[in-house]
């Protein structure tokens, strides 16, 4: 008390008459507060209770909750708390967005302060708040005197939408994706191809098909097993997975047989890659199987393909490879 008593000795009585006034205001508030049921049982999952802030003397009144939850004790809060106390415990990548919120509520231009943002603990790690506030009251000329709100700590619903987000990703590449090799499956490839036809009709962006096929693999599984079948077929990924683009897309077709989708790709650079592609598989060396091939065709979208007649030319173009012998190229 006498703390407070030397304080308000340094104060003028035009600041005193705005303490006064703002406390009033802040005192009506909790009694509204107090009158809502809902507010005062507080039952919502998370809950850290009410805050005011009187603007123009800076004075946070605030639930001890919101400071306790993140680590301290009530020894360790301040006896007169500002709007920076928790401002400045923000996370770095969330101080503008929370500080812009405010800032358009105060100067009148949304309905609410309304977000959710990190804010640092005592040991220094980060848990979500949520946080909704609206000005009480006003002068008259419109400047803000007591904003009132409410805050929650949401990281556990935050930490289940990092989990769901986690699981939703995991469950995406599942259905994309070639569960041995890593590659993308036949479906996705499908979809991915009807994509570019439309992109070329109306862009008119040339692309390209690669397919390959592992030469003699039907005599690697019969003859050393399928386990080292599917050591071959994810080296023949991992090899071209190194010499593609990122915008490229690779797709196991079925069986030992690959897609290489090149977007934006006409024929001369398809066919630079194919023999990057083939000198890269001449060099692999399995132990058990000794020396990889493969036979490869090479075809580029034109006019008029559709999936069915784009995949059946490239499909023709490497058996024609496989009919020349072993690791060959064929192109239009």
């Amino acid at each position: 008390m006498e703390k407070n008593s030397r304080h308000y000795n340094k104060v003028s009585k035009e600041e005193l008459i705005q303490r006064i006034k703002e406390l009033e205001e802040v005192n009506s508030q909790l009694r509204k507060d107090k009158n809502e049921n809902e507010l005062l049982s507080f039952p919502w999952i998370g809950n850290l209770g009410l805050w005011h802030w009187m603007v123009q003397s800076d004075e946070l009144i605030f639930n001890e909750k919101k400071a306790t939850n993140l680590g301290y004790s009530r020894e360790e809060i301040p006896e007169e708390v500002g709007f920076e106390y928790f401002t400045s415990k923000l996370h770095p990548e969330d101080y503008d967005r929370v500080m812009d919120n405010m800032r358009q509520h105060l100067l009148n231009k949304t309905n609410a302060f309304d977000l959710e943002y990190r804010i640092q603990t005592k040991d220094g790690h980060y848990v979500w708040y949520y946080d909704r506030g609206k000005v009480m009251k006003r002068t008259k000329e419109g400047k803000p005197l007591v904003v009132s709100g409410i805050v929650f700590d949401v990281s556990k619903n935050k930490n289940m939408e990092n989990e769901l987000r986690e699981a939703n990703e995991k469950l995406k590449q599942l259905v994309i994706t070639d569960e041995l090799t890593g590659a993308f499956n036949k479906r996705f490839m499908n979809e991915k191809i009807n994509s570019e036809i439309q992109l070329y009709d109306r862009t008119n962006t040339s692309f390209s098909l690669i397919m390959l096929d592992v030469d003699n693999f039907k005599l690697v599984n019969d003859n050393f097993g399928h386990n080292v079948g599917d050591l071959v077929l994810k080296k023949v990924v991992e090899t071209v997975k190194k010499r593609i683009r990122k915008i490229d897309i690779l797709s196991r077709w079925g069986g030992d047989e690959f897609i290489i989708l090149l977007p934006d790709t006409q024929m001369p650079h398809a066919i630079v890659l194919a023999e990057d592609l083939k000198a890269a598989f001449d060099r692999i060396m399995i132990d058990e199987v000794g020396k990889v091939t493969s036979s490869i065709g090479v075809s580029t979208y034109t006019k008029g393909d559709t999936i069915d007649t784009l995949i059946k030319k490239v499909d023709d173009l490497m058996y024609h490879s496989k009919s020349k012998g072993k690791g060959s190229i064929s192109y239009e």
